[in-house]
């Protein structure tokens, strides 16, 4: 199973970054290879799903995701599966610090293929991920924080 950690300070209030986390359709702006996005509203709910079709390593894959635990607006985690087997948890936590928020990106994954799958995760996979998730965090600060400096 992979395992991926990445966190990031944001310089923007708390609910803030709660509001654009947890909107499908702002997925795209800040998820790296995020292409399109299906889902039944905001993700800010036990329950909510969405699919997100992801280009990854050259490939278009579609990801349904479902909300399994919320705590607003600190913590929100999700399953997904994918083609062949791909099966994933997602949690995103985030807490008060400074005037802004640090937001902690965890995913455990599985990839189809028992042996060979976790020998292609190991050489090419947990890179990959770990880079779209660090660029994607670093994404979501920039955009939260532009936003925070345009009065509502």
């Amino acid at each position: 199973m992979g395992h991926i950690r990445e966190s990031v300070h944001i310089d923007a209030p708390i609910d803030q970054v709660w509001e654009i986390i947890t909107k499908p359709e702002r997925f795209a702006e800040w998820q790296v290879g995020v292409e399109e996005v299906k889902g039944d509203g905001p993700t800010d709910r036990v329950g909510a799903r969405y699919s997100a079709v992801v280009k990854s390593m050259g490939r278009r894959l579609e990801l349904n995701s479902e909300v399994t635990r919320v705590e607003k607006p600190r913590l929100i985690e999700q399953k997904a599966t994918g083609p062949g087997g791909v099966d994933g948890t997602a949690l995103i936590t985030l807490e008060p610090a400074g005037g802004g928020a640090d937001v902690t990106f965890t995913m455990d994954y599985e990839l189809p293929g028992g042996f060979v799958g976790g020998i292609a995760d190991k050489l090419f996979m947990e890179r990959a991920l770990d880079r779209d998730i660090r660029h994607g965090s670093e994404n979501l600060k920039a955009l939260c924080e532009a936003q925070a400096k345009v009065p509502a």
